[in-house]
């Protein structure tokens, strides 16, 4: 079955908590409204994760802007940073061709990740499953 969608579905969603105890999540749990990715305070992150959606925000998502978003039963990653740490957070979308059908498999991965102030490079690549490997 082909996904008619001009995007793949999102099945997690970040959110950026801060040394004062303040959080930042990309889809505000009230009304579904997007945060932009740009508008976290890298700075003064004190932990960054990736959360599945639940249905009921999923739901205002829909509602509020059309985004198709998948609730899932996924665990939720998130990674501690210390002052001087670089985050890595990125999606990368995986598409897989074949000549004569077009497009045979889509994914999203899920990077979460740092490098630390002394130069040590964690990173984890998360499936849309909620399945993760360390690289």
């Amino acid at each position: 079955m082909r996904n008619l969608l001009p995007y793949h579905p999102l099945v997690f969603f970040w959110i950026a908590e801060y040394e004062d105890g303040k959080a930042l999540p990309q889809f505000d749990p009230e009304t579904g409204e997007e945060n932009k990715f740009t508008l976290t305070d890298k700075g003064k992150l004190k932990k960054f994760g990736w959360h599945p959606f639940t249905p009921e925000l999923s739901h205002k998502i829909i509602e509020r802007s059309g985004l198709i978003t998948i609730p899932t039963n996924n665990p939720h990653y998130v990674i501690s940073l210390e002052k001087g740490d670089k985050l890595i957070a990125k999606r990368e979308n995986i598409i897989k061709f074949r000549m004569k059908s077009g497009v045979i498999n889509r994914e999203t991965i899920y990077v979460l990740g740092k490098i630390t102030k002394h130069g040590e490079k964690i990173v984890y690549r998360i499936k849309e499953d909620g399945t993760a490997e360390q690289k």
